[in-house]
């Protein structure tokens, strides 16, 4: 079962590194409307991603006016959840 757990940039460079795994993104919406790409790699057990969200660039000025600490929340909230998602649909197929 995989779990996510977040990671500050260079923590992220760090693991990728010494793990040598794989980056791909997800794009998440927060509940503001803004969409934006979350970077993350993955083991058999776990879910990693970088704790930044990088929002597209018309969208960043508004994006900066956010608190960081909900974003954070909303974040590892909607990441988790899509991770749980993810398992029952795998299991469903099985």
């Amino acid at each position: 079962m995989l779990y996510a757990t977040h990671y500050e940039p260079e923590e992220f460079v760090q693991l990728i590194s010494k793990k040598n795994l794989k980056v791909f993104e997800r794009v998440y919406v927060l509940d503001s409307s803004i969409a934006g790409i979350v970077y993350m790699c993955k083991d058999d057990e776990n879910l990693y991603y970088m704790d930044r969200f990088i929002p597209s660039k018309e969208k960043e000025a508004e994006f900066l006016n956010l608190d960081a600490y909900e974003i954070h929340q909303e974040l590892y909230a909607k990441i988790n959840l899509d991770q749980k998602m993810r398992r029952k649909e795998y299991e469903y197929k099985l």
